[in-house]
């Protein structure tokens, strides 16, 4: 009975530690799968990028649901153009004060459909989502969100990130600052410790999933914490983007599992 207790409260610090939002490895494998696709949320919007990776233009159909997924709450019928990325913004009928969360979305091609994870990024400040090859990319981190209530500790920044559809990475970078400078005498300035890493885009002609983590180890605990980073989309000069949030449909060229598939 005692052992069941203790296992009982390790699997309970466990749900805790990860909440159901946070980006997972299976995750990032859905983004990569056919059509590659991601998806994110600013505010009450959704936006989702769809790779049409043929040379012919393709259709497809976005559905939002919440997670009783009884009724759709935002549809979308789209074509792609061939060797292309198009960005569309979804705003559902039910937002943030809905009863049950919007996690997912799911992107059906003909009668077959599969989900993928809405990535809500509260620790992490990202500008771009969908970036071209040879691109520097800036994320800021919310040094305390990670940290929690830990005094001490370890915060490990991956060295490099990964692109998926090449066997290519990337050195990742971080600047940082604590919060504190001493200026002279018995003066010493405080402000918001922040961290910022840099990773740039390698040039290739393709198009991948980038992603990163990084591991928080507290002092005393009996286990680490791996947080994956904001997950990106990466095209290459053999591919346009369009996108279709901005009102103009503005364009930029940068420089077949099914199990992932459900029945609709």
């Amino acid at each position: 009975m005692k052992a069941k207790t203790v296992s009982l409260i390790m699997l309970l610090c466990l749900i805790i530690s990860f909440p159901a939002s946070a980006i997972t490895a299976r995750d990032i494998s859905d983004y990569s799968d056919v059509p590659m696709a991601l998806a994110w949320r600013e505010g009450d919007t959704i936006y989702v990028a769809i790779v049409n990776e043929y040379s012919s233009r393709q259709g497809y159909t976005i559905e939002v649901y919440d997670t009783q997924r009884r009724a759709a709450l935002e549809r979308r019928d789209i074509i792609v153009p061939g060797n292309s990325i198009l960005i569309e913004a979804l705003k559902p009928r039910i937002t943030g004060g809905a009863r049950f969360p919007i996690e997912e979305v799911t992107i059906y091609s003909g009668y077959r459909g599969r989900t993928i994870k809405i990535q809500e990024n509260e620790l992490f400040t990202v500008k771009d989502y969908v970036v071209p090859s040879n691109t520097v990319i800036d994320i800021d981190v919310d040094l305390l969100g990670i940290r929690g209530y830990e005094t001490r500790g370890r915060i490990i920044v991956d060295n490099e990130y990964m692109l998926s559809n090449t066997s290519r990475g990337g050195q990742i970078t971080v600047k940082y600052d604590p919060g504190f400078s001493y200026t002279h005498r018995n003066i010493i300035e405080y402000r918001a410790p922040f961290l910022t890493i840099t990773m740039r885009t390698p040039y290739f002609r393709d198009v991948g999933i980038l992603s990163f983590g990084i591991t928080n180890s507290p002092v005393g605990s009996w286990r680490s914490e791996y947080i994956y980073g904001p997950v990106f989309l990466v095209y290459g000069s053999d591919y346009r983007l369009i996108d279709n949030t901005t009102g103009q449909g503005k364009q930029d060229t940068g420089t077949d599992t099914s199990s992932g598939w459900v029945t609709r």
